[in-house]
């Protein structure tokens, strides 16, 4: 499988992807419109009533009709001030209405995005352009489009109001529009490329502040807190100035356009001024031309000041839309079911790599029964995991079959797929909610009965004792990190499964927990299909079946009992040299001295003790309780009671 493609989207497309995503609101936008538009015509009114009030009061008018007139104008000055109210109220909360469904389509889109995406992407990352990005879009449709559109129709309306008034002033006005909008097109663009420098310095910075804060434990315990205060000032710097840069073009951008302005109404008093003079305009008509200039400045003025906002609007649609052109290599076309009950697993000439020519599985053929627990063991890189994530159809395969209870694992419907097939992690993610929130992970079909079966089947009576409305922090701050690992195994017993994938299940907790983690694997597990992936070659104590990987292909297979009698195999060879950190046992004086030897040695074997079954530790219990004796004979070798 190739990496998840990601396309550049042109601008007409990712306005027309703008339209698109509106389109679920289209009748709001179109009273939005609506609104604008009366807005806009009531703008337009108040000048020609004043335009009326002057050149009647030049023509010796009567004081009421005078009256009447400044009456309208205030009238509609009210009603006009009333509709700007009611058009931002209503268009903010129409763009947060359309965004925030953006989020929702967005979210749901990575969601469903490969494993290998979100391998490449980092969650700062994600969470930037799912959120920042589409907050981008939300200050344009909330702000500018509104603004934008109300200004086009003020300037299309002054067009037509001086056209009918008289012609040269319509073509006079057109002309200086027309120089405006061109002289801040062409310098818009120095402000625009500072504008998106700025945006991505602050991807940066986001990056790698969740980066920093997801490695902070590490970065504390190794004494690298100072390289990670200095990056963070470094990214930091870098965004001020890129912020400056940008600051500074638009200020030149702003001098320009106000000294435009300027220039604009002294034009607009001298042309008028002259026109009167020369008896070719009434005072009124020529204060409407003023007026109208003024009126024509203002919304270019407001898209000088909300470039920034385009910019950052035109620069996160572009992000939105590349992000929504990914598609998965994963798709959901199955419309086969495997028969009910655990699943055969098969995997027939089978090939894996990430697109880089770099094979991590090459023509794998592998078949396993339904409802056999089968250890899958093997060096790091050799292709466990990556055939883990095959069976849990989290990638693709290169080439090659992966069936499930007979079917093609892509005839397969994801859902169905996710319905009969777990993962249990080595690493557990808890999330801020209840304990009930964390078992059913917020599907409310489950009822407390059900939640609190699958607690005490997985162990963990003393958090049914404590409720399971009690509140867990973030992270499952409230929980022990083997409490973490048994409530994913709740989870799973909820859900019942045919085929259940651990991945190194007791890897973080202290035997006394793994104890417990062991029996409640062997009550979930019993007549279902198990695959075990793991280093630790005491969590595969009680698997029927043994997997051997190595260099990307399948090196050994076939019952632990035989692969563990067989002094040839891979497997004996993994468990000799786990044995042989028992030979290190055999000189030590107290049951301190043991607790300290028995941990996990890091290569592909497990701790001492844990190669042991239940009978041998026992024996082992009763060779160290002979340690405090005083009689050398009583020290029997531990290595004797393990083999």
């Amino acid at each position: 499988m190739g990496e998840t493609e990601q396309m550049s989207v042109p601008a007409t497309s990712k306005w027309r992807a703008l339209g698109a995503l509106m389109r679920p609101d289209g009748s709001r936008w179109a009273a939005l419109g609506l609104l604008l538009a009366l807005a806009a015509g009531l703008g337009l009114v108040g000048p020609l009533i004043v335009r009326v009030i002057v050149d009647r009061g030049d023509g010796g008018t009567t004081t009421g009709a005078i009256v009447s007139l400044a009456v309208g104008y205030l009238a509609v000055a009210i009603v006009a001030q009333g509709c700007s109210v009611i058009v931002a109220w209503f268009a903010t909360v129409t763009a947060w209405r359309t965004t925030n469904q953006i989020r929702m389509t967005m979210a749901g889109h990575v969601l469903g995005l490969d494993h290998e995406f979100h391998r490449q992407h980092t969650p700062g990352e994600l969470i930037q352009r799912v959120d920042g990005d589409v907050t981008s879009v939300s200050e344009f449709l909330g702000r500018v489009v509104p603004r934008a559109t109300g200004a086009l129709l003020t300037l299309v309306g002054i067009l037509i109001v001086l056209a009918v008034v008289d012609w040269r002033l319509a073509v006079g006005v057109f002309v200086y529009l027309a120089v405006s909008i061109a002289l801040i097109l062409v310098m818009r663009h120095r402000a625009v490329r500072e504008a998106s420098d700025e945006m991505g310095s602050y991807a940066l910075l986001y990056g790698g502040i969740e980066e920093r804060l997801t490695a902070g434990e590490d970065l504390r315990a190794n004494g690298a807190g100072a390289h990670a205060i200095w990056r963070f000032i470094e990214e930091s710097a870098a965004v001020v100035r890129s912020a400056l840069r940008r600051e500074r073009a638009f200020l030149r951008l702003w001098w320009v356009v106000q000294g435009s302005f300027g220039l604009g109404s002294a034009l607009a008093l001298a042309a008028g001024g002259f026109l009167v003079a020369r008896g070719t305009l009434t005072i009124g008509t020529a204060f409407l031309l003023f007026q109208y200039v003024e009126l024509i400045n203002r919304p270019l003025d407001d898209f000088v000041h909300e470039l920034e906002t385009v910019q950052k609007a035109n620069g996160a649609m572009a992000r939105v839309t590349d992000l929504l052109a990914i598609r998965p290599e994963i798709r959901d076309l199955g419309s086969t079911c495997p028969a009910p009950g655990p699943l055969t697993v098969g995997l027939d000439a089978v090939s894996f790599d990430y697109g880089d020519d770099d094979l991590v599985l090459g023509d794998v053929t592998l078949h396993l029964a339904a409802g056999r627990s089968v250890g899958v063991v093997g060096r790091t890189g050799s292709g466990k995991t990556t055939f883990s994530r095959l069976v849990l159809r989290l990638v693709e395969a290169t080439q090659g079959t992966v069936s499930l209870g007979g079917v093609p694992i892509a005839d397969i419907p994801v859902a169905e797929l996710r319905r009969r097939v777990a993962l249990i992690p080595q690493e557990v993610e808890l999330i801020t909610g209840t304990v009930r929130d964390n078992v059913t992970l917020f599907d409310h079909r489950h009822d407390d009965a059900e939640v609190i079966a699958a607690l005490r089947a997985a162990g963990l009576e003393s958090i049914v004792d404590g409720g399971i409305d009690r509140q867990l922090g973030s992270g499952g701050a409230g929980l022990s990190a083997g409490e973490a690992q048994l409530l994913s195994l709740a989870r799973v017993w909820l859900r019942r499964p045919d085929l259940i994938v651990l991945d190194e299940p007791t890897a973080r907790v202290d035997p006394e927990t793994e104890a417990r983690i062991d029996g409640a694997v062997r009550r979930l597990t019993a007549g279902r299909t198990t695959l075990i992936v793991a280093h630790r070659l005491s969590t595969l104590r009680q698997v029927d079946e043994i997997v051997v990987f190595d260099a990307g292909a399948v090196v050994e297979h076939g019952s632990r009992e035989a692969l563990a009698a067989d002094p040839t195999s891979r497997f004996r060879h993994l468990l000799d040299l786990a044995l042989d950190d028992l030979d290190s046992l055999d000189d030590l004086d107290s049951l301190d001295d043991l607790d300290a030897a028995t941990g996990a040695d890091g290569r592909d074997g497990a701790g001492a003790l844990g190669l042991l079954d239940d009978s041998s530790v026992s024996a082992v219990a009763e060779v160290m309780s002979s340690l405090s004796g005083d009689d050398p004979d009583e020290r029997v070798g531990l290595t004797e009671v393990a083999r």
